[in-house]
């Protein structure tokens, strides 16, 4: 009787601490640009059974410095845990949106001088999460 209620107590766990990994807060990934790192906001998400939506990017980092990046320089987009199935990343410098190329897991820096706003969005089998940041390239 005693092992059983052991094992029901550490089946229960690890349920607990599972579910826990699963439905916590959304990923959000590292980004650099070379040994700079590039700060990143949590944007619109579905993780778990917990579902949020944001502003623009434009809108959301008004009030952000921009982190400088040199022109055509390769940006790093990482995510710690599990690979996500799907990523895709647009970027703005003119309030609209177009699609940026990502390749093993990196894009490249605009070489026109300008601030430019990402939005980096990944799926997984327990969600999706996206984030945004800004550049300035000089």
């Amino acid at each position: 009787m005693r092992l059983q209620a052991k094992a029901l107590f550490l089946l229960v766990a690890i349920a607990a601490l599972v579910a826990g990994c699963m439905f916590g807060d959304p990923p959000l990934p590292k980004v650099a640009a070379g040994k700079t790192k590039i700060p990143v906001t949590q944007s619109s998400y579905c993780w778990g059974n917990k579902c949020a939506d944001y502003a623009a990017p434009q809108d959301q980092l008004k009030d952000e410095t921009p982190t400088i990046v040199e022109p055509g320089s390769d940006i790093s987009i990482r995510y710690s845990g599990s690979k996500p199935k799907t990523l895709s990343v647009r970027r703005s410098g003119d309030g609209s949106f177009t699609d940026v190329p990502v390749e093993d897991g990196a894009i490249q820096a605009p070489t026109e001088p300008g601030v430019y706003y990402y939005l980096v969005s990944a799926w997984w089998k327990r969600g999706s999460s996206s984030g945004s940041f800004v550049i300035e390239v000089n």
